[in-house]
This record gives C-alpha cells, structure tokens and sequence, in this order.
C-alpha cells in the first residue's frame, strides 16, 4: 500500500461515526470511572477525619479535632456533589441506582447534620477540660460549669433530632450495604441520644449528688471475679467517696477483710433478696457476699443494708465496679507500674491482680492486698487528675450495658436515669422463657476466672403454644493442675477446686421442674425457691477439681397459650448475664409447628427449626414468630 493511499485510510477511518461513537463512549467511560473514583476518595478521606476527630476530642485537642470536623465536613459535602451531578446522576434512569443515590444523598445529608452536633461537641468539651471554667479542677467537679453547657447541649440535642429525622426519609428498600450504614449510624444517634437525655434528666439533681448543701457519701466496691456470685465477684476491696461542695475525697479505703470489717464477721442483717441466695430467716453473711443476687437494683440495696449492720456509716449509694471497668480505665489512661506484678496493663490486668501471687503464705497474702490497694489508689488518683477524670469518667460508664459499672442510690433516686444509662445493672423484664443460670462459689476459692460456661437451650414449641424445654449448662474449672495448695486442699484462697451453688432462675408458669448434675461429689437441694419477683429457682451444687466439668441440666414445661394459639407462636426468652471473665457460650434451638421468622436476636433457620450461638455480654431478648406471628 502506498503512503497516500495509507494516509487516505486513516483519515477515512477518522471520518466514521462509529469511530467517533467509541471515543465517545470512551471518554464517557473514562468520565464515570474517574468520578467514580473521587466519589469514594471523598467518602474514604471523610471517614478518615471522623475516626481523626474521635480520638481527637478524647485526647483534648479540640484544634485538630476542628480541623477533622471541618475536612470530614467539606469531603462529605463533595460526595454529596458527586452523587447529585453528572455523570454519576445518569443512574438514576434505573430505578436499583435511582433507590440507592437518594439514600445515599439523604446519608449524608444526616452526616452533616451529625458533624454540625460535632462541631459544639468538640466546644463544649474543650470548654470543660480549658483553664478559664473546667468542669473537673484540684480534685473538685465545678457543678456551674456543667449547668452551664445546657444551651451547647440542646443545640447538640437538635442537630441529632434532625439527623434522625434525616435518616427516616431513607428509601426501605435501599441495599443492605447502604443499609448496613445506616443501622450503624441509628445506633450511634440513640447512644448519643440517651446521654444527652440522661444529662438532662440528671441536671436537677446534680447540686445534692456532689454535696453542694451537704456532703454526699458513696460506697464504691471493687469486684473479684475468681470469687464469682450471680451480683457478681466477692466484695473484696472498696472506698468511701465523699463530694462536698463538688469536691472529691477518698475519707477511707482498704480491703474489706482487714480494713473494714477484719475477719468478714458474720453478723446478722436483712437482705432483700432471700433463697437461694442467702438463709430464709436469720441471714449472717458478711459483706464480702452481700451482692448475691443478680439484679444490682435489689444487690445494691443489700449491699447498703450489710454496710451498716457490720457497723458501717449509712451512705447515699453503692456504686460496684468490675474488672472490665478497670480494664477500661487503664487502656483509657494508660498501664501501671506495680513492684509486685510489674507493668500492669489492660491486657495483662485481670490475671495478675486476680490470680498471680496467691499461695498459702499469710504473709505473701498480706503483701499481695496491699500492692493492689496501691494499685486501686493510683487509679483513684487517676480520676482526681481534671486531665484524666473525663477520659477515665466516659471509659468506665461505656461498661454499662455489660454491667462493669453499676449505680443503687439511696432511696431509689434516679432510679429511671439510671436505667436509661443502662447503670443499674438490672436483668431483663420478664419474658414467657428464661436463660438464667448462675454459679455462687462456696468454697472461698479464687478459680472462678478460670471458669468456662457452655449452655444450650433447647426448646420445641406446640401448635397449643405449650413448650418442652431442656437446658445443659457445661461448667468447667480450668484452673492450673499444678501450682497453690495441695490437692487434698478444698477450700479457701489457693485451692484449685471449685464448688458451686448452680441456680437455675424460671420463667413464671414452669411445671414439672427436674434439675440433675453429672455423677460426682454432688450437694442436692430439693428445694424450689421464691425469688424476690416471685418467680421460682432451684439449685444443685457439685465440687469440679481442676481440669473437671460440670454437667447441669434442667427440664420444665411451659402451658398451652404461653407463646400463643392455633400455630400461630412468638417465642420470647429473656438472656441474663454473670459477670464471668470468660464469656457464657450459649446456643438456643427453637423448634415449632412451621418455618420459623426471626424477630429480635441472630438466627440461621433450618426447616421449622431456627438456631442462635453467640458469647453472652450483657443481658438481651431473644424471639422468633410462627405463623401469623
């Protein structure tokens, strides 16, 4: 081919409207994928200055923590342009882009909206933790200062309505990504919701809490969870918290079988709670084991009678603090150095204050209580630094839906904004079924934080609404074969056996009860017990050597109509939660007359039968509807 003739083909080739067609469609191409590609660097750099911001504010600095407001805020605002102009708007012929653009749009819009609420967030906490009128200064709470963000507050308040609001508006059937998201934010509003709520509902109260008029006194106990109750660890370690005027002392601290009350007297008192928990009549249990019962709403009350029966002045409240609030307050803080145990962190705490130096040596065990009321006396220091009690104050109480912090005042004050903090420590309200099964130790033994639990929970509903239920607890001491007291040893600190109360709490109608342990050194109780709400328990104890097992099991029967009638069943079941250091395996089989729907709780179905497995954190609901329900 000649050169001319080459040079006439290209030319030609460029006059072709399909030529022109695929350049065009190219460079539309090139367009979508290129803003395609801002669209998401837009999104990743917004989310990035939001986690930014986060830690920033939590650190104090509220400058940097401005500037990520701001950038989260401008490339929020580019997304949103991205999604509304072409060529990515071209989508919306298709009504799958179409859905999914809007809530993508209506997203960020309550984004917006959630970074202006940020914005005076990160105001008011500079405010609080500045120079000019700190909330927390020289060991005193400045009561003014925290009246005096309640305009900040509001605004905040707003600016998260609408936010809520905003995310209302969104399409039902975007895609479970997207919505994925927006349940994510959901749950961050209500949570941010329900503080802003709870100050609200606090603020009246606040000059009588921090002792403006007079001083305010509160018990605040330490939990050990290798001595595990159903209120939680033995009471072994507290202090006295007085505020005067919004000024926070330590007036006493100290072990409670050494300082307190030497030698755990027993001495007579009146619990709330009765059996299985304490004696029927005549209760002299000493305050180490006055939080027996599981719910903190009647546990603390008790906890405040025992204090003063043992001779204890009256005070305004009880608050417990677990392990997992310690916990949280060291990673919030940082570790501790400890001569006995070394550095103690968030990571290593619970092991080395709860189980390593234990022996037999009277004298060891002395040194031991003293190094870690040092250790409880740093952190109490800790929360007297301004610098610190805020981080420290907002790690501890983001533990309470776990129940590592909880709060009883005197005369049952605030009792509803406790329970709207999630810090009364309280089960869940009754349901038609029940999940509870707790160990009491009774053997003063510290093996429990080597306890594993594994329950199942299986239950076949009838068409009547009647149920079978068989539950299995698996109960098993990991503690060390070797190291503490001899084998032959069965009580007290180093022992490596473990003896339980294992008490099964009933849902209100259960019938033919029948409770059985595996083969062993068993201590049998015949007995049905009332509890406090009137609903009824029963408990077997069994001795496990270290490396053994328990096998509790107990059967009831539920009545026609309990779920319901004519195939058409919603199971409900209440899960209530033990402080273990070990999380309870559960699993729950659900088997009914249809093709169960699952209502609240994860399930995975499998013909007319549905199934739940998770580690139990704090108390939940779990249900299922059959038929029409």
């Amino acid at each position: 081919m000649s050169e001319s003739s080459a040079v006439s083909h290209r030319g030609s080739r460029w006059q072709r409207p399909r030529t022109w067609v695929l350049v065009l469609v190219g460079l539309l191409a090139a367009w979508f994928v290129v803003s395609l590609g801002m669209l998401a660097w837009h999104a990743r750099e917004a989310n990035a200055a939001l986690a930014a911001m986060t830690d920033q504010i939590a650190a104090g600095d509220s400058a940097g923590a401005a500037a990520s407001i701001e950038s989260a805020r401008s490339n929020t605002r580019a997304a949103q342009s991205g999604i509304t102009s072409l060529p990515v708007s071209a989508l919306n012929v298709i009504p799958y882009f179409r859905t999914n653009l809007t809530g993508t749009d209506t997203f960020m819009d309550a984004a917006l909206q959630v970074l202006d609420g940020a914005a005076v967030t990160n105001e008011v906490y500079a405010q609080l933790t500045g120079d000019d009128q700190p909330a927390f200064k020289d060991g005193a709470i400045n009561v003014a200062a925290l009246q005096d963000i309640e305009p900040q507050i509001e605004q905040v308040a707003d600016d998260l309505s609408g936010a809520d609001a905003t995310l209302q508006q969104m399409p039902a059937d975007i895609s479970p990504v997207l919505r994925g998201f927006v349940d994510e934010a959901q749950d961050q509003i209500d949570g941010i919701q329900r503080g802003l709520q709870i100050y609200e509902n606090i603020l009246p109260d606040l000059p009588t809490l921090l002792g403006e008029d007079q001083p305010a006194t509160y018990l605040v106990v330490f939990h050990n969870p290798g001595e595990l109750y159903a209120g939680g660890g033995a009471a072994l370690s507290a202090a006295l918290l007085q505020f005067d005027k919004g000024k926070m002392e330590v007036v006493d601290k100290g072990a409670v079988s050494s300082h307190f009350f030497p030698g755990n007297p027993r001495v007579p008192w009146d619990p709330v709670a009765k059996g299985p928990y304490y004696a029927e009549e005549n209760a002299e249990d000493g305050f180490a084991w006055s939080n027996l019962h599981q719910d903190y709403r009647i546990t603390g009350e008790d906890m405040m009678r025992s204090w003063v029966a043992n001779g204890g002045q009256p005070v305004d409240g009880v608050i417990s603090l677990d392990p997992v609030a310690l916990q949280a307050a060291v990673a919030a803080t940082g570790p501790i150095q400890s001569d006995l145990y070394g550095e103690i962190n968030a990571d290593n705490m619970i092991s080395k204050l709860f189980f390593e130096g234990y022996n037999e040596d009277p004298a060891a065990q002395e040194q031991r209580h003293q190094i870690n009321q040092q250790l409880l006396d740093e952190m109490i220091a800790r929360m007297q630094d301004g610098g610190a009690a805020l981080s420290i104050g907002r790690a501890i109480f983001s533990t309470a839906p776990s129940h590592g912090i909880r709060v009883h005042l005197s005369d049952d004050r605030l009792a509803d904004v406790l329970q709207e903090a999630r810090a009364d420590g309280a089960q869940p309200d009754p349901e038609p079924d029940r999940i509870a099964f707790y160990t009491q130790n009774q053997n003063a033994s510290k093996v429990d934080i080597f306890q594993t639990r594994m329950l199942i929970h299986d239950v076949q509903l009838d068409a009547d609404g009647s149920a079978t239920v068989v539950q299995t607890a698996k109960v098993t001491n990991n503690a060390p074969v070797d190291g503490g007291s001899p084998l032959e040893d069965r009580i007290g600190y180093t022992t490596r056996w473990a003896f339980h109360w294992n008490i099964v709490l009933l849902p209100d109608d259960a019938q033919d009860v029948k409770l059985r342990a595996n083969p062993g050194d068993i201590k049998a109780d015949q007995r049905v017990f009332t509890d406090v709400d009137g609903r009824k328990a029963v408990r077997v104890g069994r001795w496990i050597p270290p490396g053994g097992s328990s096998y509790i099991t107990v059967s009831y029967r539920l009545p026609d109509g309990t779920f319901g009638t004519g195939g058409n069943l919603e199971y409900r079941a209440v899960v209530e939660h033990q402080l273990t250091i070990n999380d309870v395996d559960l699993t729950v089989n659900v088997s009914g007359p249809s093709q169960p729907r699952p209502l609240e709780g994860e399930w995975t179905m499998d013909g007319d039968r549905a199934s739940t497995r998770f580690p139990v954190t704090a108390p939940t609901v779990l249900a299922l509807g059959f038929g029409d329900r």
